[in-house]
């Protein structure tokens, strides 16, 4: 019981610490501060070893976030995430594209997978010189669509099973969808189509391992919106959160 009750205060603490860094932070952005980070909680022992990465749950409080934000009213994102559920990722980045104030995605550390589709929904990316996002070729089954794909190409069609050929058909399909989303999202961003095109397909196309960080250098060459200089509150932010290996990143922690 003492040692319930010390946890619990310990978590009123932080999350009144965290509060009071939102508050100051959107005072100084004149901002709405979001946060999707996935991150251990200090007053937790261990996590719940269920799933991982960005969930349906998470885009739910998201967007009801989102939908709740006054529509002339920039939206500051903070994205501390590996990746997780497509649909999930989807829905967040699709609601913060049609947001019809500037969007700002802050990158301080890594967004990866679903969550540099969701920074690439934004107006802008800020981040630092270490920070990463990473690619956006759809897993399948817990395959690189691409691998899948080439499977067909490297095989006769009747040396393939049954399951192997619905799962390149479900590849095909999912790659197109992403490469949709990507051409969406970064349309009215001083791109032109075949330049879309060409991020949509190094990003979908599996040329790099799908867990490779993405440099800002490399970020820059594509022609991405993004630019250097993630606000110090945001690591402020990050220090209420405890450093370490956990069995589910997904703690992700929203705070308004």
């Amino acid at each position: 019981m003492r040692e319930m009750r010390e946890r619990e205060a310990l978590r009123e603490q932080i999350l009144n610490e965290r509060a009071k860094i939102l508050r100051k932070l959107e005072k100084e952005r004149e901002s709405k501060v979001i946060t999707l980070i996935h991150r251990r909680e200090p007053w937790f022992d261990f996590q719940d070893g269920s799933g991982d990465g960005i969930i349906i749950e998470d885009s739910e409080k998201v967007m009801m976030e989102i939908h709740r934000t006054p529509k002339d009213r920039p939206i500051d994102m903070i994205l501390h995430t590996p990746g997780g559920l497509q649909l999930a990722a989807e829905m967040i980045a699709s609601a913060l594209k049609k947001h019809p104030a500037r969007v700002t995605a802050i990158v301080p550390f890594y967004a990866m997978s679903g969550g540099s589709m969701i920074a690439l929904a934004a107006d802008e990316i800020i981040m630092e010189g270490f920070s990463v996002l990473g690619p956006l070729d759809p897993q399948i089954a817990g395959m690189a669509s691409g691998a899948i794909l080439e499977l067909l190409e490297k095989k006769p069609i009747e040396n393939i099973s049954d399951e192997m050929v619905i799962l390149a058909d479900l590849a095909k399909k999912s790659i197109q969808e992403v490469k949709m989303f990507i051409d969406w999202f970064l349309t009215d961003k001083s791109m032109d189509e075949k330049q879309r095109q060409l991020v949509a397909d190094f990003l979908t196309g599996g040329y790099v391992a799908h867990t490779r960080p993405l440099s800002m250098e490399t970020l820059v060459e594509l022609q991405l919106p993004v630019k250097l200089g993630v606000p110090e509150l945001v690591f402020d932010l990050f220090e209420t959160y405890e450093i370490g290996s956990v069995q589910r990143p997904q703690v992700a922690s929203f705070l308004w």
